[in-house]
C-alpha cells in the first residue's frame, strides 16, 4: 500500500475586480476630477477677488462635505467618506473664516457677527458629531454582546 499523496494545491489565480468595484473606482475618479476642476476654476479661471474666491471656496466645500456625509450615512464601507466629510468641512470653514477676516470693506463690527455666527454653526456641527459618535459607541458594544448561536 502506498501513502496517499496530498491533494494538488489549487493554483493560485489573481482574481479580476467586481464590475462594481470598477463603477466605484470610475466614480471615485470621476468625482476627484470634478471637485478639482471646480476648485480650479474658483482659484485660477474665476477673476473672482480673493474674498469671493474664499467665500465660493467655503460654499463649495461645506456642500461637498454635506455630500460626503450622505454619502457616509449610506454606505457599509465608512472608512474613506467620514474623513473625507470633515476635510471638506475644515477647507468650508476655513475658507469662510479667511473670507470675513481679509474682507477689507467689512466694518469690524459685521465681521465680529458673522464669526460668531460661523463659530456657532461649527460648535452645532461638532456637538452633533459628539453624540452621533457615541450613538455610535453604544450601538457597537449593544451588538457585541450578541453570541452568535452555532
Amino acid at each position: 500500500m502506498q501513502p496517499a499523496s496530498p491533494p494538488p494545491v489549487a493554483a493560485s489565480t489573481i482574481r479580476p475586480p467586481k464590475i462594481s468595484s470598477l463603477a466605484l473606482l470610475a466614480i471615485a475618479g470621476i468625482a476627484v476630477i470634478a471637485i478639482a476642476a471646480i476648485f480650479g476654476f474658483i482659484l485660477f479661471a474665476s477673476g473672482l477677488s480673493f474674498t469671493s474666491q474664499l467665500w465660493w471656496m467655503g460654499l463649495c466645500g461645506l456642500i461637498f462635505a454635506l455630500i460626503f456625509y450622505m454619502v457616509y450615512a449610506s454606505t457599509h464601507n465608512r472608512s474613506v467618506a467620514f474623513p473625507l466629510a470633515g476635510a471638506f468641512f475644515v477647507i468650508g470653514i476655513g475658507s469662510f473664516y479667511g473670507s470675513i477676516f481679509v474682507d477689507a470693506n467689512q466694518s469690524s463690527l459685521g465681521k465680529l457677527v458673522l464669526s460668531v455666527l460661523l463659530s456657532v454653526f461649527v460648535l452645532i456641527v461638532l456637538v452633533t458629531i459628539f453624540y452621533q459618535s457615541r450613538r455610535a459607541e453604544a450601538d457597537a458594544i449593544r451588538k457585541s454582546q450578541r453570541r452568535v448561536t452555532p
